[in-house]
């Protein structure tokens, strides 16, 4: 029984760790840029937003859809994606979506309500 938790440990691990390495985006890196690497290496904007007003209604209306949230002043955005049932969450700095980067990035779902 212990191996095979451990099988199943590591399988997993080795899973993360494969997704990581396949991501084509990288720390500073343009948004729109990275966005669209994205996309071509199979990676589907996962929608969480469901607000009717603020910036995440706005980047919404862009086109933008996968917005999970932004936050006020300094503007750091969330964005989700999802491929082949892995979730990708993309972390982005910049008051303009011309002007966001990235900035960090996480294998999370978005929590649902």
């Amino acid at each position: 029984m212990k191996l095979k938790i451990l099988a199943i440990c590591l399988l997993c691990c080795v899973s993360l760790f494969s997704s990581a390495a396949d991501l084509p985006i990288k720390e500073g890196m343009p948004f729109s840029k990275a966005r669209k690497a994205l996309i071509k290496n199979g990676w589907k904007p996962n929608p969480s937003y469901t607000g009717e007003f603020g910036v995440e209604s706005v980047i919404q209306r862009k086109g933008f859809n996968e917005i999970e949230s932004c936050t006020e002043g300094v503007r750091f955005c969330s964005f989700n994606y999802i491929k082949n049932g892995d979730c990708l969450g993309v972390g982005t700095v910049g008051e303009e979506v011309k002007d966001m980067k990235i900035y960090s990035w996480n294998f999370k779902c978005p929590e649902k309500d």
